[in-house]
């Protein structure tokens, strides 16, 4: 299996805080992404709770961040038969099953695909509103070969639910779809559809955002401040995007993070906000010692300074 999905980064950010009758500490772990730690206590805890279904959740989210797939997909899978009714333990079960075939040989990937698509497909009929699970189906039918059932009229089809759910979701899947197609006309229209929504920095700054700022993940925060920078659209809102990005960063995020101070930087030198844009550049190099692209730019940056 040689193309990478996506949809990780989706199922293992937990809908729900740690109840009250878990250990705040387990909270304050996972707040500062501190996963191997939280590991063995989460462990503990579900083996002396073995009925606690939202630590099992958790416990599942642990170990998708670790990446450990086959230890996630079986919290998911006793989440299910014991709800079968609950949508997110289908998606996240999905996900987690998708995650395995990549790493599969081709036989059995094509019966793990196929239990992804089920369980997708079953949490999107239980709950029509659950737009990261039209995500995920989205970047798996586009991700995959057409021999193991990919399509791109699909993955068309279900952005037009995900659009009717959220039309900044539906727009960017959409654009998503037609930049995988090399559709690059399709794609820049759709792109301008999402971010011409509303002013973006305004919409997404509020604390209860609506339905149409709603993103689906992380990730999107920076395409959207790349869609914004490279057509002109809203500098302000593309410093504040991929800003956004940078402070929710986590593991499951497909993009990496000295991407993102990297075109911080450019968006500050943009703005002639040098310094500015020298401090994220150095950011991306302290992650990332062999990213040319920023050396190269530190660089010229440096010999062009009259200091």
């Amino acid at each position: 299996m040689t193309k990478q999905f996506y949809f990780l980064a989706l199922f293992c950010s937990p809908f729900l805080l740690f109840s009250q009758n878990m250990p705040k500490e387990f909270q304050e772990l996972w707040d500062a992404k501190a996963y191997e730690s939280l590991l063995p206590k989460l462990e503990q805890f579900v083996s002396s709770h073995p009925n606690h279904l939202q630590a099992i959740e958790e416990l599942g989210d642990v170990y998708g961040r670790l990446y450990k797939w086959e230890s996630a997909a079986a919290c998911y899978e006793k989440l299910t038969l014991v709800k079968p009714n609950q949508a997110n333990y289908h998606f996240k079960y999905g996900g987690t099953v998708g995650m395995m075939a990549k790493k599969s040989s081709k036989f059995k990937a094509l019966g793990l695909i196929n239990q992804a698509k089920k369980s997708f497909s079953k949490a999107a009929r239980l709950d029509p509103s659950h737009w990261p699970v039209r995500w995920a189906q989205v970047e798996l039918y586009v991700q995959l070969p057409a021999f193991l059932g990919g399509s791109y009229n699909k993955a068309l089809e279900i952005a037009n639910e995900l659009e009717a759910i959220s039309e900044l979701n539906g727009y960017f899947a959409k654009a998503y779809i037609y930049t995988q197609k090399n559709d690059k006309d399709q794609a820049k229209k759709f792109t301008k559809k999402a971010v011409k929504i509303r002013h973006l920095a305004s919409c997404l700054g509020h604390q209860h955002q609506t339905k149409e700022c709603t993103t689906h993940n992380n990730a999107l925060h920076y395409d959207l401040a790349q869609a914004c920078m490279t057509n002109d659209l809203d500098v302000d809102a593309a410093a504040f995007l991929f800003k956004k990005f940078i402070a929710d960063f986590n593991s499951a995020d497909r993009v990496p993070l000295e991407l993102a101070h990297f075109q911080l930087s450019k968006l500050f030198l943009k703005q002639h906000k040098t310094e500015d844009a020298l401090v994220h550049l150095n950011h991306a190099l302290k992650l990332n010692p062999n990213f040319d692209l920023a050396k190269n730019e530190k660089k010229r940056i440096l010999m062009s300074s009259p200091n």
